[in-house]
């Protein structure tokens, strides 16, 4: 039995009514989760500071699974994950009994001597298949046998035909590593009968521009629908150092991070460049398409917010949050009360007031908070009937402590670095500590504490003391950081650190 992209009718209409349809699920049923895994992404969370995940990402989505196999970080494919307990006994005898089918493509800039053979080393054997000259490039097929840790990319290094963009085991540079998990055959564990999954040949192995790679990296994560505003492109993570690109419901916010970045061709609805260096900040210009006039309505977890491209230094929401903005949603807050810090157009109090809390949203800018409360209108929300304070934070934490308020979860995600009207400078590497302090007081018992900051030079350790050092014992914390689309560097920490602490 052929199982590709297509999905069945019952498990798509499945997925639509729970609202987690995603480009990357290749099929579904009672014991197996099949995807397609994008390039750049680690099968599991490889450490307690490194962003998620696919296996971390899909619990998140509401999924129980079990890893079965693993996929290198820069490998693309098919990737099986287990639902059952039958399945998760059934598939893991047969990939200890190599019983399994696994099928690779990869380009290489050398063609094999040989059509088809095998290579063999201490207890691996990996066979070859050359396909098809695309371009300059060969395609070339791999059945690894064994399925040792980079044994095809060794393998191949070996035969002298490396992996194209295998900075490890070659020479020669690529917008991504070009090896990619085509097909796996195996007996399903309910119906004992033989099935095979495919994931489609990336687009990025014929035209081998970094911005093809970086347009079908996200198009495997969000489902239109739901989410169309999202880090385009990456900076150096993918292939473009010095640009940063912003897709918002398909109008571009392009930023040259240096005098001497080069821009790729954008096209879109609208592109906006923007030179964003340490030094200065130019006004962003309509370089293509159609200027787009005020405020415009993007989707993000379901939920509308409207952005601009011309209202200060950002575009009206912070993207890199959009994971924790989709935890609120998740959370059981009907009748709870939330306190969102730093609200600036007030995203974080949306995503609770849908999840059914009412919300306090504190800012010291008086138009971001109207802003705020007409994203509240564009879902449906009523602002009148939640919150809206003008003014400092520090001073309205001291007031809200007076009073004797507590609120269930208390939101702090401060900008680094911060004046008052009235003088007084914030640093969050420096100040954090002193902001848990006045915060932690305001949250009821069993509440949460959501703390957040982008300072690059804060590290997790320091900023998790200044969170336990706020007064408060802390019965379960929970560290989150940039979403996929935020993509890192070889060797780069994320800059986005957040602690979820539940106070006793």
């Amino acid at each position: 039995m052929e199982v590709g992209a297509e999905l069945s009718f019952a498990w798509g209409m499945m997925r639509l009514v729970l609202g987690r349809v995603l480009p990357l699920i290749l099929a579904e049923d009672a014991d197996v989760l099949v995807v397609h895994k994008p390039s750049g992404i680690n099968t599991h969370k490889p450490d307690r500071f490194a962003p998620d995940g696919l296996h971390e990402w899909l619990l998140k989505r509401g999924w129980k699974l079990s890893i079965l196999h693993r996929l290198d970080k820069e490998t693309s494919g098919v990737l099986v994950f287990g639902k059952s307990m039958q399945a998760n006994q059934a598939l893991t005898r047969q990939f200890t009994q190599h019983k399994i089918k696994k099928e690779y493509l990869f380009l290489s800039t050398s063609r094999p001597k040989r059509h088809r053979f095998c290579e063999e080393g201490p207890n691996e054997q990996t066979w070859f298949e050359y396909v098809a000259p695309v371009g300059e490039n060969h395609l070339i097929k791999a059945e690894p046998v064994t399925g040792k840790t980079h044994q095809i990319r060794r393998h191949a290094a070996t035969c002298r035909f490396p992996v194209l963009g295998d900075s490890k085991y070659g020479d020669t540079p690529a917008p991504r590593l070009m090896l990619h998990a085509h097909r796996i055959t195996f007996v399903h564990p309910a119906t004992n009968e033989p099935v095979t999954y495919t994931a489609s040949i990336p687009a990025v192995f014929e035209d081998l521009e970094p911005l093809t790679a970086a347009r079908e990296f996200r198009e495997l994560l969000f489902d239109p629908v739901e989410t169309n505003a999202f880090r385009l492109v990456s900076g150096v993570a993918d292939g473009l150092p010095g640009v940063i690109v912003d897709d918002y419901a398909g109008c571009l916010f392009a930023q040259r991070l240096t005098e001497t970045s080069v821009l790729p061709p954008l096209n879109g609805a609208a592109v906006y460049e923007q030179l964003a260096t340490k030094q200065s900040r130019s006004a962003p210009v309509c370089t293509a398409g159609e200027p787009v006039s005020g405020r415009f309505p993007v989707r993000e977890n379901g939920l509308t917010f409207l952005i601009g491209f011309g209202e200060g230094l950002s575009t009206g929401i912070f993207l890199d949050q959009r994971e924790n903005r989709r935890r609120l949603l998740q959370m059981p807050l009907v009748g709870k009360r939330v306190l969102n810090c730093f609200a600036y157009t007030c995203a974080f109090s949306v995503a609770a007031a849908k999840a059914g809390a009412v919300t306090t949203s504190v800012d010291l800018s008086r138009n971001y908070l109207e802003w705020g409360k007409e994203n509240f209108r564009a879902n449906e929300l009523d602002p009148e009937k939640h919150d809206f304070v003008f003014g400092d934070v520090f001073e309205w934490l001291k007031k809200f402590a007076k009073r004797g308020d507590r609120w269930d979860v208390v939101l702090l995600d401060p900008p680094t670095f911060a004046t008052t009207k009235k003088g007084r400078s914030f640093r969050a590497e420096r100040d954090y500590a002193e902001l848990a302090v006045l915060a932690a007081p305001l949250v009821a018992p069993g509440g949460t504490l959501f703390c957040s900051s982008n300072q690059r030079t804060l590290t997790p350790e320091n900023f998790e003391r200044a969170i336990r050092a706020a007064g408060r014992a802390i019965t379960a914390l929970e560290f989150a950081t940039v979403p996929f689309d935020y993509r890192l560097a070889e060797g780069e920490r994320p800059y986005l650190k957040t602690w979820w602490a539940t106070l006793e």
